[in-house]
């Protein structure tokens, strides 16, 4: 065998997977390297060798290693869309003819998953390649649809099998597959066997020795197709600058289908997004990360088209609503919510956003719409609130609303025979004359150093109950009235 690097062995491998999904218009050729398409099924099946014999190391990097690497970057190029699954053979038992395993079920492209799969594989027995196929045909029995079939091996089947006369026996059957094998650094008697795999599959066979010709075999593929695959280019702004945003493709639903398959999902980057898809009807929505309640943007019935790029711009231009929360002229401790604005009758309002307030206030991004907002103050006994109603937002505008609230100090303390006791108080907001329920804004136990309550000005009255050794006496104060900026003080004399 011809000395040749692990770096050039391990592009040539790259280049045969490539060239050969390529032909099976996975890939398509440009400028000496593979470029993502698709599959025009949608359908394809991986069947990667882990045998023993992968632990062989071509210039000091095993076989197995160099298999996985690729075909962990060839799944990251996969386009969209696109059905995957993967079996593995060999790879869990020294001995065992029937170690084969279905990895990941024939479903949507999900490529962390794929890879995870991959990465895990070891090296270690057989090469039962003859259940391999049958059990990766099998699977397709009811699918309308072809599959590709795609067999990576370096050696012969080593379980009696005979995986051409099993091949052949599947698509007797009517199985609808179309099977491709590469010979990873196999012998002539090795690569005999795997061609007639090949052939009986009604696919290719490929080695990963002769780049050269399997280049040429692509490029001649190439210039009588058009590429296999379209883009759908998303970007996401806001008065003209990208923003934070995260999309989700969906293949559109079929007549009688009520749930969607979703292809892609992933952050929108500020240069945008450049997302690959096999053909077909898609919609694509566009949630802005950015904004208050996270606004949603769709694009039903986008269609993609091989060779094509579909643009898509997701504009959320809008406007700011600037809050701040005092009480005495300094901040407060408060809590925001906004509401969209609903048409008249509606009690129902959708909450938007909803948080608390730091001192410096908040800056909130809102689409351009109207909305009430709510600022609760959480440091006065009872948590008043201050509303603001039918606010307009609009593009590249700040609105800016301050909620002043004022309010003084309660301060009490429970004694008995001077000391203090334990005791339980509860504060009522004094109502309009005529009015006996009286509204409690505080209830709370009295501690040993007393208690200072916040209050918004106003009338009210206290109770203080004696709790000490089950006495339960009660104190009354009556009437206190509470002033911006001052503290009333009260001790319960028990």
């Amino acid at each position: 065998m011809p000395s040749i690097s692990v770096t050039s062995r391990t592009h040539t491998f790259l280049s045969t997977v490539c060239c050969l999904v390529l032909l099976l218009g996975v890939y398509t050729l440009g400028a000496g390297t593979c470029q993502a398409a698709t599959v025009p099924s949608g359908n394809l099946v991986f069947i990667l060798d882990a045998s023993g014999s992968m632990g062989a190391q071509i210039q000091g990097k095993m076989k197995i290693d160099i298999a996985k690497e690729v075909l962990s970057d060839l799944i990251q190029e996969l386009p969209a869309g696109v059905n995957v699954g993967l079996f593995a053979y060999g790879h869990r038992q020294k001995a065992d003819c029937n170690d084969v395993e279905e990895l990941t079920q024939l479903g949507p492209l999900d490529r962390q998953a794929l890879v995870a799969k991959i990465k895990n594989l070891n090296h270690k027995g057989k090469t039962p390649i003859t259940l391999s196929v049958q059990k990766a045909a099998e699977g397709l029995k009811t699918l309308e649809d072809e599959t590709t079939i795609i067999l990576v091996s370096d050696g012969e089947e080593t379980c009696e099998g005979d995986p051409c006369a099993m091949v052949k026996e599947l698509k007797a059957s009517g199985i609808k597959f179309v099977m491709h094998v590469i010979g990873f650094d196999v012998t002539e008697k090795e690569k005999a066997q795997l061609a007639c795999l090949a052939e009986a599959g009604g696919g290719s066979y490929f080695t990963a020795k002769n780049v050269g010709e399997l280049t040429s075999a692509a490029k001649k593929v190439v210039d009588k197709t058009e590429q296999s695959s379209g883009k759908l280019k998303i970007t996401a702004q806001r008065n003209g600058k990208p923003i934070g945003a995260w999309y989700e493709v969906f293949r559109a639903e079929t007549e009688g289908n009520s749930k969607k398959m979703s292809v892609a999902t992933n952050p929108v980057n500020a240069a945008g997004e450049e997302i690959k898809l096999i053909p077909g009807t898609y919609d694509l929505l566009i949630r802005n990360q950015d904004d208050a309640g996270n606004p949603t943007m769709n694009f039903p019935g986008i269609t993609i088209e091989a060779g094509k790029t579909i643009a898509k711009v997701a504009d959320f231009s809008g406007g700011m609503l600037k809050i701040k929360a005092l009480r005495n002229a300094k901040a407060v401790g408060a809590w925001y919510e906004v509401f969209k604005a609903e048409a008249g009758g509606n009690s129902d309002k959708e909450n938007v956003a909803s948080n608390p307030l730091g001192d410096e206030g908040v800056s909130i991004n809102l689409i351009p719409g109207v909305y009430d907002l709510t600022i609760r103050n959480q440091e006065d006994a009872g948590n008043p609130t201050m509303d603001f109603p039918g606010l307009t937002i609009e593009a590249g505008k700040t609105v800016e609303k301050v909620a002043s609230f004022s309010g003084g100090t309660l301060k009490i303390k429970a004694v008995k025979n001077g000391k203090p006791i334990g005791a339980w108080y509860e504060i009522f907001k004094v109502e309009a004359a005529g009015n006996s329920d009286n509204e409690s804004v505080a209830s709370n136990p009295v501690g040993d150093e007393g208690e200072n309550i916040k209050l918004v000005p106003g009338v009210y009255d206290l109770t203080m109950r004696n709790q000490d050794n089950g006495e339960n006496s009660i104190k009354n104060f009556p009437g206190i009235t509470i002033e911006a900026g001052k503290t009333i003080e009260k001790v319960a004399t028990f």
